[in-house]
């Protein structure tokens, strides 16, 4: 006889863990809404394709899910999730508090919210955060500005959010950390290894100061595949209340990014470039005609963030800029 395996020791993380390799199958709010009706995330993981479909699984989610089961070993998921909270790092799961509440609204979209998040770093508030995007190959002007807007955003008291990758992310990032008391998360398409891996003392500043998030441990995969870069962006906008754009062509990740903001409902800020930088022009130009706003400065930013907050004031704005 096979003994019976007693799926109740592991912890619910491990779950999680596995079901996160089908992400972009298994819908989050559906596996939350099954470990409610059934009680734990051991139950969901036994539970029969009719019981699945019951809980609102479609058919393709039930036999990626039981393919799933066929090849993925628990018990070497237990002892990777030890391993990775031994090196500092957290799982967020979509039913946790700490998971980004603006992310968990994106459950019902095609690319949704995920399931789970990787994260490390001293922040865990992601209530009041704006994401600056761009190109990596800015204008001198672009630097300036990137670094400039991203440092008033903070001083503000908002969490600026980008990607880490050099250009646009890199100022985003420094000039937040500029800040008296800024904040600042990086949302990475995988956290190990690095990319770019010369950011290694700029993570460690941001860990210090604030939060690095990514779907993905590790890169599955040798080369640099565009997809996962595309990917996170749902994650960055998906975070934020809003989304500004510095420099950027008519295609590319940045486009990518806007386009993810827009339909996720979120509001879209674009720098106007110097009228000699054709390239970004056409950028600007195309992100207007999506529907951004043009700004030269943070303000127009931070006005619309405060709109939204009845308990706080052009004061925070202005406050802010003794901060600088």
């Amino acid at each position: 006889m096979i003994p019976k395996v007693n799926l109740d020791r592991f912890d619910t993380e491990v779950y999680w863990l596995a079901l996160n390799e089908r992400h972009n199958v298994i819908q989050a709010d559906r596996v939350a809404f099954a470990e409610k009706e059934l009680g734990s995330m051991s139950a969901v993981w036994t539970a029969s394709p009719e019981s699945l479909r019951r809980l609102g699984f479609h058919d393709f989610a039930v036999s990626e899910f039981f393919r799933l089961k066929s090849r993925v070993h628990l018990d070497q998921l237990a002892s990777k999730l030890k391993t990775l909270r031994g090196k500092g790092l957290r799982i967020i799961k979509y039913t946790d508090d700490f998971y980004p509440e603006l992310l968990r609204t994106l459950s019902s979209q095609r690319e949704g919210a995920p399931l789970i998040l990787f994260h490390r770093g001293t922040l865990l508030d992601f209530d009041r955060c704006v994401a600056v995007v761009g190109t990596r190959v800015l204008s001198c002007y672009g630097h300036f500005m990137a670094r400039r807007i991203a440092r008033s955003i903070a001083a503000a008291g908002y969490t600026v959010v980008s990607g880490l990758a050099r250009g646009t992310d890199t100022e985003a990032h420094c000039g937040a950390l500029e800040a008296k008391g800024g904040k600042t998360i990086a949302v990475l398409p995988w956290l190990e290894p690095l990319y770019p891996p010369e950011h290694a003392e700029l993570l460690k500043d941001i860990e210090k100061k604030g939060a690095v998030l990514s779907e993905h441990y590790e890169k599955t995969f040798e080369k640099l595949a565009p997809g996962s870069f595309v990917e996170r962006n749902r994650i960055t906008s998906g975070i934020s209340r809003c989304v500004i754009a510095v420099e950027s062509d008519e295609e590319g990740g940045t486009v990518h990014q806007v386009r993810f903001a827009i339909n996720q409902g979120r509001k879209v800020f674009a720098v106007k470039p110097k009228s000699d930088n054709a390239r970004a022009m056409r950028g600007f130009r195309s992100f207007v005609k999506m529907g951004a706003t043009a700004i030269v400065s943070a303000k127009p930013v931070i006005d619309y963030l405060l709109a939204g907050e009845k308990d706080r004031s052009m004061d925070v704005y202005i406050d802010s800029q003794s901060k600088l």
